[in-house]
């Protein structure tokens, strides 16, 4: 009745540690509005971000990151939180991992 209970609780641990991991949206990106109106030509989106004071790509279309185990094809910037994109050792087959320790630190 132990053994039960106790591989019940590492397997609650165990998924909802896979569950709440890491965040699919990056932080910063949040707080932007977002507008239902797609009626609007791409030209005044952009002059409408200019006026707004933000005028980086980053904020202009929302984006979302690649969770673990997702494919990054070297974005190295595109995983989210606390992961990083390794490839294998001829540069294919990249996923997005958690960091190591060292990448961590540096």
């Amino acid at each position: 009745m132990k053994i039960g209970l106790l591989g019940l609780i590492c397997i609650l641990l165990i998924v909802g540690e896979r569950v709440l991991g890491s965040p699919y949206f990056d932080d910063e990106e949040e707080g932007l509005p977002v507008d239902s109106d797609y009626s609007e030509n791409a030209l005044e989106h952009l002059m409408r971000a200019a006026q707004q004071k933000r005028s980086s790509l980053i904020y202009l279309f929302r984006r979302a990151c690649v969770p673990r185990g997702g494919n990054c094809d070297h974005r190295p910037n595109d995983c989210c939180y606390n992961s990083s994109c390794r490839c294998n050792l001829w540069g294919s087959n990249c996923r997005c991992q958690r960091m190591g320790l060292f990448q961590k630190w540096g």
